[in-house]
Formats: C-alpha cells, sequence, structure tokens
C-alpha cells in the first residue's frame, strides 16, 4: 500500500511541478510594479485594508494612495484604492458620497485602463464600480473579464455573486457564490 501511495504522489507531483513553475514565470512576467517602494506600500496597504476597521481602511487609502504617488501606472494599487471605498460603504463609513463616488469612478477607471490584463485589479475594480458607483453592468463586465483571465481567482467570483445579485440576479449570484466557495472555503 506504501508503495502504491508513494507511486501516485510522485505521479501527482510529477504532473504539477511543471504546471506550477510554468504559473510562477507567467506570474513574474506580470510584475505588479518595477518600482519597490511603490510595491512596499502596496503590501502595506494591504495588511491595513485586511484589519477591517475605520481606522485601518483609512490608513490603507492612504497607504495605496503613496504607492500610486511612487508608481501612477499601478493598476492594483488603484483598485485597492476605490475597494476601500466599498469597505467604507459596507459599513457605513462614508463622509461624502457624491464625492466618494467620483474617487471610485476615478480610481476604478485608472485600474481599468492601466490593468487590462490584471485581473485582480479588474475584479475590484469592477465591483467598486457596481457597489459604491451604481454602474452594475459595467462592473459585471469587468468582473467576467477577471474571471476570463483568472477562472480560479476566488475572489472574483465572490464580486461576481454580489454584482449578480445587485443585478436582481439570485441564482446566477448562487452559481459565482458556489464557485468561489470551492475555490477558497475558508475565505
Amino acid at each position: 500500500i506504501f508503495d502504491l501511495q508513494d507511486q501516485v504522489t510522485a505521479t501527482v507531483v510529477g504532473q504539477l511541478a511543471p504546471t506550477l513553475e510554468k504559473a510562477e514565470i507567467e506570474r513574474a512576467k506580470r510584475k505588479l510594479t518595477e518600482n519597490l517602494d511603490a510595491y512596499d506600500y502596496h503590501l502595506r496597504g494591504l495588511a491595513k485594508f485586511y484589519q477591517t476597521t475605520k481606522q485601518s481602511t483609512d490608513e490603507a487609502l492612504a497607504l495605496f494612495h503613496k504607492a500610486i504617488e511612487l508608481d501612477p501606472e499601478f493598476s492594483a494599487a488603484y483598485g485597492m484604492a476605490a475597494r476601500c471605498y466599498a469597505v467604507r460603504k459596507i459599513n457605513g463609513w462614508v463622509t461624502d458620497r457624491t464625492h466618494e463616488v467620483a474617487e471610485v469612478t476615478h480610481l476604478a477607471g485608472r485600474a481599468v485602463e492601466l490593468g487590462k490584463d490584471d485581473a485582480i485589479a479588474l475584479c475590484t475594480a469592477g465591483f467598486a464600480l457596481a457597489y459604491v458607483g451604481g454602474n452594475l453592468d459595467f462592473g459585471a463586465a469587468l468582473v467576467d473579464r477577471a474571471i476570463s483571465l483568472n477562472p480560479n481567482l476566488a475572489i472574483a467570483w465572490m464580486f461576481g455573486g454580489m454584482v449578480r445579485n445587485y443585478l436582481g440576479e439570485p441564482s446566477n449570484a448562487i452559481e459565482y457564490f458556489t464557485r468561489a466557495k470551492r475555490l477558497n472555503p475558508r475565505d
């Protein structure tokens, strides 16, 4: 039995290793930014973002703006900044709705413009545009584009489910949520 387990393990690893290596090579080609300081601010922004308090969300937004200042073509930073405004709306922390909708529209627009093939930038921008900006159809199209670029991106499927729900398509939303949960059951 142990010999059989070893053979199965060797076969699986033998088939996965080249696939993973190819995926890593492709990921490395799509560098988020050449500016390491901008990347550092982006990572620090992510750490603050996932604390999900009003203060940490405000700090994350400032860090993403600093990343954008250092690299004005950093699409993921624009997308995450737009997503901060979605978190602000979700939690009732909006201070100036008109300003925040305009800011999301600007940030998401830049994320889409710069990240045409960046699934994370597209799905975060699409969700923010749909939820904060009320641009449901365009937001859904961006999320679906992200899914077509990376069908294994759980967050894109989750955002797709949310946007489908906003569009009044609960059956489709359930399919998106089910796929998201299958891809990332811990999130």
